[in-house]
C-alpha cells in the first residue's frame, strides 16, 4: 500500500518496487487497467495518474507504464493534464494538489507544465464554487499554495488581475499575496482600472504608493466618483 505522496516522490527504483507485484493484465480497456493498478496501491484513478504523471522518474520506466495501461509517458501526460485540470477536490483532495505544487517547484519542465495547466484548473474550480459544488476554503488554500510554492509568477499574477477575477481575488486576498511575494511592483498595480476600490485602498494603506501617484490618478477623468472620493480621502 502506498499513499499519493509516496508515488509522487518515489525514485525509479522505488516505483519498480511498488508495481512489480502487479503483474501483466490481459485487459484491453486502458481505464480498467489504470483502475486495477490504482486499486493495487489503494489509490483512486485520478490519484494514480497524477502522482505518476507528475513524477518525472517514471518517464523511462516503460515496463511500469505498460503495466498501468500507457504505451508512452506522453500519453500518461495527456491523461494527467485532463484529470488535473478538471477535478475540484473530488478525486484529488486538496492535500494531493498541494503536494504536486510543492514537488514540481524544484523541476523546471514540470513547473512549466503546471503553469500551463493551473489557469484552466482554477477556472474549473471557480465554476464549481459558483454552482455550490465545492468549498471555497479549499480554493483559498490552493491559491495560497500556488504563491508559496513559487508556481505563481508575475505573468500569472497579471492574468489574475483582470476585472472578471475581482470577486475571486477578494475571496483569497490575492492582492496581498502578490504584494508579499513581490511578483509585481506596487506602483505597477496602482493604475490599471481592474482593481476594486478595496484593493486600491489596500495598496495605498500599504504605504507603497506615493502622493504624486495618487495625484496623477486623480487627473484621470474616467475614474468613478467612488474612486475619486477614496483618492481624495487618502490625500
Amino acid at each position: 500500500m502506498a499513499n499519493f505522496r509516496d508515488v509522487l516522490t518515489a525514485s525509479d527504483t522505488e516505483l519498480v518496487k511498488l508495481f512489480y507485484r502487479l503483474g501483466p493484465s490481459a485487459e484491453i480497456d486502458f481505464i480498467k487497467r489504470i483502475n486495477r493498478a490504482a486499486a493495487h496501491l489503494s489509490l483512486n484513478h485520478h490519484q494514480l495518474v497524477c502522482a505518476l504523471g507528475f513524477n518525472r522518474q517514471v518517464e523511462q520506466l516503460t515496463d511500469v507504464l505498460t503495466l498501468i495501461g500507457f504505451s508512452s509517458y506522453k500519453l500518461l501526460g495527456y491523461r494527467r493534464n485532463e484529470l488535473f485540470s478538471t477535478d475540484a477536490y473530488r478525486q484529488l483532495p486538496l492535500e494531493n494538489v498541494v503536494d504536486v505544487y510543492a514537488e514540481a517547484a524544484a523541476d523546471e519542465p514540470m513547473l512549466a507544465t503546471l503553469r500551463e495547466l493551473v489557469p484552466a484548473r482554477l477556472k474549473h474550480v471557480e465554476q464549481c464554487i459558483e454552482r455550490g459544488e465545492t468549498a471555497a476554503v479549499s480554493y483559498r488554500m490552493e491559491v495560497h499554495s500556488l504563491y508559496t510554492a513559487g508556481i505563481a509568477d508575475g505573468a500569472f499574477a497579471l492574468r489574475r488581475l483582470g476585472a472578471s477575477n475581482g470577486d475571486k481575488r477578494a475571496l483569497v486576498d490575492e492582492l496581498q499575496l502578490i504584494l508579499s511575494h513581490r511578483l509585481i511592483p506596487p506602483s505597477n498595480l496602482f493604475f490599471p482600472d481592474d482593481l476594486s476600490l478595496a484593493e486600491r485602498w489596500q495598496l495605498i494603506a500599504s504605504g507603497a504608493i506615493p502622493r504624486a501617484m495618487i495625484d496623477n490618478r486623480l487627473q484621470n477623468a474616467e475614474i468613478s466618483e467612488d474612486e475619486r472620493q477614496l483618492l481624495e480621502d487618502a490625500l
